[in-house]
């Protein structure tokens, strides 16, 4: 199959990055409506913002300071350090509020419906540090949350919940081998991190496939995507060599794989193979349903802008109403491209 060719339409947001309208400071997750609307998580402004397809602001979700500026919060509707944003089949809106370790859930009008989640690592909880961090909804309605770890040890699996935030089911743990997640990078102890001071990181971003149904995994520390049917069942693993530091994942209609990396830290002595902080590795990559190499955007490709913040993009979305378009992050922006297969 020829590979996809890659022409940047936009960038949204000042390169500085910022907290007013339409700018974002380090967001971590981006979902697109059925309208073709842009939700961005802007984690350290602790909002979600709505977009138009253009990059203009429509509307936003979070706590307001005194001084009008972007807040913590930890009232419903509100957020703290959130990473992950997802559109369901109707439209609602699903919050991945990371450091709150909870979900939240918004009708297409932004109002709020329901949360679920704390913090811990029993069934139904969340870790402690940054879970969770990748949310996506089958179209039964059932939710499937990334829980990456927990100050108390790392949880390492992805939960299932019903439609109401019952917790149905969860699997997952630390290590290597199939199944299993972030290895490459030991658990948290009460005392510290087993290697080099890194929080161990995976599962993150995950996706339903619209043709299959089965989940789209991305297994950080693991370098690699892996796909469960939605009873948590283990399949297959590809990607690793090829993709570096999975971070958000998103599938199209015929489940090609679109997915961006974590690339902030210059050295990681201990990890072993860290080569996926280098730059030459730093990529936005296109992988087809069986982990076949598609194509890949670069630095080259986006003006340079992949090395803004040690080159750090993990947010992808594509458009619902023309797939052909792509959204990504780069540092503080939100890069716009169109996709010619």
């Amino acid at each position: 199959m020829v590979g996809p060719r890659f022409e940047m339409l936009a960038a949204f947001g000042p390169y500085e990055g910022g907290w007013r309208d339409g700018e974002f400071h380090n967001p971590e997750g981006l979902a697109c409506d059925s309208e073709g609307n842009i939700y961005v998580a802007d984690e350290m402004n602790h909002r979600v913002q709505k977009l138009d397809p253009d990059g203009r602001m429509l509307s936003k979700i979070g706590a307001i300071g005194a001084d009008g500026r972007p807040r913590p919060g930890t009232a419903a509707g509100q957020f703290k350090m959130h990473r992950a944003v997802h559109i369901d089949h109707e439209d609602n809106l699903y919050v991945g509020d990371s450091q709150n370790n909870r979900v939240q859930k918004f009708d297409s009008s932004g109002r709020f419906q329901l949360m679920f989640g704390s913090q811990g690592n029993g069934l139904g909880q969340f870790g402690g540090v940054s879970g969770p961090n990748g949310v996506a909804v089958d179209e039964d309605g059932f939710i499937y949350v990334t829980d990456t770890h927990t100050a108390l040890g790392g949880n390492n699996r992805v939960q299932k919940f019903d439609p109401r935030g019952r917790f149905v089911l969860a699997f997952g743990e630390h290590g290597t081998g199939p199944g299993q997640f972030s290895g490459k990078v030991g658990p948290r102890s009460p005392t510290g991190y087993s290697v080099g001071g890194l929080n161990p990181e995976g599962p993150y971003g995950i996706a339903v496939g619209p043709k299959s149904g089965d989940l789209y995994i991305a297994d950080t520390d693991n370098g690699r995507i892996q796909v469960f049917d939605r009873q948590g069942n283990f399949i297959r693993l590809f990607g690793e060599g090829i993709i570096y530091g999975p971070r958000q994942i998103c599938l199209d209609s015929n489940e090609n794989i679109y997915v961006n990396g974590f690339h902030m830290a210059p050295d990681m002595e201990g990890l072993g193979d860290a080569r996926w902080t280098w730059a030459e590795v730093r990529y936005l990559w296109v992988l087809d349903s069986e982990g076949n190499l598609l194509g890949k955007i670069g630095s080259e490709d986006a003006n340079g802008l992949f090395e803004h913040g040690g080159g750090r993009h993990h947010a992808v979305t594509l458009s619902k109403i023309d797939e052909s378009v792509l959204y990504f992050q780069a540092g503080h922006m939100i890069l716009k491209y169109k996709i010619h297969w």
